[in-house]
């Protein structure tokens, strides 16, 4: 994960009006987005939590988990995501503690525990504490995992967060995320936080019917969880799209002889732009990473035309081989178990392809798109395989096939992408005019 991660924090609220303004004021200020998540306010919420500069989403279906799931809906693309409760219970200028070990990569999902003396005297109820404790002894028992608590106040990478498939709408939205979590084998961590008397009346603890409902829900949820096929591995997935700033002269140069420098410039501008469309749709999808690896230009140049949502990288030294040799190095050296890298040469690049060639991976060890000019638009690999990138006779037609056979060599079997074009000839312009016509 890069030095700087991005943090979304969600909240979900329910009548918290006398509350909200004292959590939101504690949230560090490194903290890039803040979305409280209103299910169903009847009093000032809303209006309280726009004071204090907090976006605002609302979720009228009633349910804990139906507000982070809004709230997710809502997030774009973090690095982590933090969630914890509106009522002042929680204490968010704890939250470096709880994010730390995600951004060093030692954890995927961190709970703040409460199940220490830092809790103040009457913040948990009895039935709370014992429910609590029966729970967690089910967890460990189960999953063989340590659990001392199902507290709410928890951070979590978004890759691992859309990997859980989250669907609980009620109470058992933490201890779906626990169970599912330790099935998919993440590295699930605590850290000890404070735990307040909260403002205003609690809408499960507060009463009789809502104790047993909670209690209900999570032991429910566990047995569900414990009886249904375990989940495949998680696996960390990174996209690395490959491409040139777009500056005239510098840029699909085959066609300025029919387009001139800023034609071809544009060119390269628009199939930019659209790989960039199908990356930013995969990750809002599927929850991997993406990084844009460049040539030309700055980062500051690509930053003002594609957009900021994405890490750029500046493509080092030497030939394609050793560029992408670099660029897979650093992902399977930060812990990504599928990697896969993309041109930007592919008129009809979609985010269905790309979810296909991440698929592949499971089964197989690499996965190649091949381009119709004898080249590839995709490759992906599940191992580091340096060998895959040495020697390649790169832009002619013998490039796919000498780089399967260095896979083969390698001992990787291959999984196959159908066929696609990329736009490198200038006969393929007519084609290239009648794409443009159709997408607008």
């Amino acid at each position: 994960m890069r030095p700087d991660p991005s943090v979304t924090v969600i909240i979900p609220a329910l009548n918290e009006e006398a509350a909200i303004g004292h959590v939101l004021a504690a949230i560090p200020d490194s903290v890039e987005q803040v979305i409280v998540v209103d299910n169903g306010s009847t009093d000032g919420t809303t209006e309280a939590a726009l004071r204090h500069g907090a976006r605002v989403v609302s979720q009228p279906q009633r349910g804990y988990g139906a507000a982070c799931l809004a709230g997710m809906a809502a997030m774009g693309c973090p690095d982590i995501v933090v969630f914890l409760d509106a009522d002042n219970s929680d204490d968010p200028s704890e939250m470096e503690a709880i994010v730390a070990p995600i951004a060093s990569g030692e954890a995927d999902l961190v709970i703040g525990t409460r199940a220490t003396n830092r809790a103040s005297q009457g913040a948990l109820t009895v039935p709370q504490r014992m429910g609590n404790r029966l729970a967690t002894a089910l967890i460990r028992w189960i999953w063989k995992q340590p659990c001392t608590d199902l507290g709410p106040f928890r951070a979590i990478r978004r890759d691992a967060l859309h990997a859980l498939a989250m669907d609980d709408h009620g109470y058992g939205w933490t201890v779906q995320m626990q169970a599912r979590a330790l099935k998919a084998r993440m590295t699930v961590a605590e850290r000890p936080v404070r735990y307040r008397k909260r403002i205003g009346t609690s809408k499960i603890s507060g009463t009789v019917r809502g104790v047993i409902g909670a209690g209900t829900k999570i032991l429910g949820t566990i047995g569900r969880e414990a009886l249904a096929p375990r989940r495949d591995a998680f696996v960390r997935r990174r996209l690395l799209v490959f491409t040139r700033y777009p500056e005239a002269g510098a840029c699909k140069t085959r066609l300025i002889p029919a387009l001139g420098p800023d034609g071809a410039a544009a060119v390269q501008r628009e199939l930019t732009a659209r790989t960039l469309a199908a990356a930013r749709t995969w990750r809002e999808q599927n929850g991997g990473d993406v990084e844009v690896w460049y040539s030309g230009g700055s980062a500051g140049r690509m930053r003002e035309t594609f957009g900021e949502n994405f890490v750029y990288m500046r493509q080092g030294e030497g030939d394609l081989g050793e560029r992408l040799s670099e660029a897979f190095g650093a992902a399977f050296a930060q812990g990504y178990g599928a990697v896969a890298a993309i041109g930007a040469d592919c008129p009809d690049m979609d985010a269905a392809i790309l979810q296909q060639a991440f698929e592949a991976l499971h089964a197989q060890a690499a996965v190649l798109g091949p381009a119709n000019d004898g080249g590839y638009y995709l490759i992906g690999l599940n191992k580091p395989t340096p060998g895959a990138f040495r020697d390649i006779p790169w832009s002619t037609a013998e490039t796919l096939q000498q780089t399967q056979a260095r896979l083969e060599a390698a001992g990787r079997t291959i999984a196959w992408l159908d066929p696609r074009d990329d736009l490198d000839d200038p006969g393929q312009l007519p084609d290239w005019a009648r794409n443009l016509a159709s997408n607008t």
